[in-house]
């Protein structure tokens, strides 16, 4: 990974140069990655060496899980010794569930006759070797369905479930961690429950608590969109003053789109009449969500995911998926963000459908690559070879912002007051706020997993986002 010294710049009244140019190129030679369709992908860096490994699973037809480590570069080395299940339909998050600093693992799915229906915790020992941790209490289940938060606001991380379990009842559940990652049921009852689930946490009122979107196939067979507005201690209810479309979302992301300082949604899918859909809902800052028409390709049997693909402080998109009837009806775009919520097609790169994707900096040049995986084309890897040409500099304020990398702090200066800066990972998702008013801040990133960060500094003069690394 690329390392940085000290980081001093002269900023003007922020502006992104208009120039920016978002490109990939399909990997040439392709790494040696499994080929496979209907799973899912996780990314990190698991042994500590400071770039980001992968984690594959699907179904090639046959199922298959691979783990492959990074040297930093992009090359993959597959690791012949794995204690995950060979499955498809799954869901697979790298999070760090016992807090020792390691990214553990959450792999849910469909696996080997002799398993079938599985969740599962991994834990890490800090050299990318898991061990299975009994759990249980979780449910198990196939295809989506789950995901991680600190919803208690405890300090470690538990698991939200919505699902059809191995013995067919409909569950949905908040599982608390005890620290160790073990989860016990909080016995939620503010949830409805839905099979096929898409979920994404989001602050919908900036309270500091984590709410939940969901979408998903009702027990009655009917598309269920709903937001639900946590309490603080993890019980939820449901929040119904948005009139979301009701749609069976195959995904569901979340970012700050506009750059206006609070969350907005994207989801793909079909309604209950097999409309295929993909919608950009705009918050206004206090919870409140309006459809935005965007022109994006609507899809669905695909994944979407949200970055800074082009270096330029805003929210780029990737849509993958079909309309009715598959192939050629397939697509794979990205759509880049001019700003105000404006997206223009930067990149077609063939299509995809039954398809997940991944979206990290995995060659180390500091610029989020993509890679896919679907039914049409399997496994493949686009490095990101964007042409970005920086700022454009119209003030005078003196910002300096050291050191970096860093590895338990970082210390932010201006000549200018700095009204807060806040840690975004690279997909946008909003990490922790930091508050002046004051000409020097310090950020205490000990608790953050190595990689690199967008930190958003916002002045009386403007805004500058800049990237950090944390080793």
């Amino acid at each position: 990974m690329k390392k940085f010294t000290l980081f001093t710049l002269s900023l003007f009244t922020f502006s992104l140069c208009s120039a920016q140019i978002i490109e990939f190129t399909l990997a040439d030679p392709q790494p040696d990655l499994v080929d496979v369709y209907a799973g899912s992908f996780a990314s990190g860096d698991i042994d500590g060496d400071g770039d980001q490994d992968l984690l594959i699973a699907g179904q090639t037809p046959s199922k298959e899980t691979a783990l492959y480590l990074n040297d930093g570069a992009g090359n993959f080395t597959e690791v012949t010794s794995i204690p995950f299940p060979e499955a498809t339909d799954t869901v697979t998050i790298f999070e760090d569930l016992d807090l020792d600093g390691d990214l553990d693992l959450f792999f849910s799915g469909n696996g080997p006759a002799d398993i079938q229906e599985f969740a599962h915790i991994y834990l890490n020992d800090g050299m990318g070797v898991f061990s299975q941790l009994t759990n249980p209490f979780l449910p198990q289940f196939l295809s989506k369905g789950a995901a991680i938060e600190d919803v208690d606001d405890d300090g470690d991380k538990d698991i939200l479930v919505s699902a059809l379990d191995k013995n067919n009842n409909f569950v949905a559940d908040v599982y608390l961690n005890d620290g160790n990652a073990n989860f016990t049921p909080l016995g939620s009852t503010g949830i409805t429950p839905v099979k096929f689930a898409s979920i994404a946490f989001i602050d919908v009122e900036n309270d500091g608590d984590s709410d939940v979107i969901i979408s998903g196939t009702q027990e009655n067979d009917a598309a269920l969109t709903r937001l639900y507005l946590n309490d603080g201690l993890g019980n939820f209810s449901p929040e119904t003053s948005t009139n979301f479309e009701q749609l069976a979302a195959d995904d569901v992301d979340v970012a700050d789109t506009d750059n206006d300082g609070d969350l907005d949604i994207l989801m793909s899918g079909s309604d209950n009449d097999f409309n295929v859909r993909t919608i950009l809902y705009v918050n206004d800052g206090d919870g409140q969500f309006t459809e935005l028409s965007t022109g994006m390709q609507e899809t669905f049997a695909g994944a979407n995911a949200i970055a800074d693909l082009d270096d330029d402080g805003d929210q780029d998109i990737v849509i993958v998926g079909s309309q009715d009837g598959g192939v050629p009806n397939i697509f794979t775009i990205v759509y880049e963000n001019v700003g105000n919520n404006e997206f223009l097609e930067a990149v077609t790169a063939g299509g995809e459908y039954i398809a997940a994707c991944v979206v990290d900096d995995f060659n180390g040049d500091q610029l989020p690559d993509i890679i896919i995986q679907g039914i049409a084309d399997r496994t493949n890897v686009f490095w990101n070879s964007s042409d970005v040409l920086g700022i454009s500099d119209t003030s005078h304020q003196l910002l300096k912002v050291y050191p970096n990398p860093a590895s338990n702090r970082l210390l932010i200066s201006a000549s200018d007051v700095i009204q807060s800066a806040t840690l975004h990972n690279l997909l946008g998702q909003e990490l922790f706020v930091k508050t002046g008013p004051s000409t020097q801040l310090e950020l205490d990133v000990s608790a953050q997993p190595s990689g690199t960060y967008l930190l958003k500094i916002q002045t009386q003069n403007g805004t500058e986002t800049l990237k950090i690394v944390k080793e």
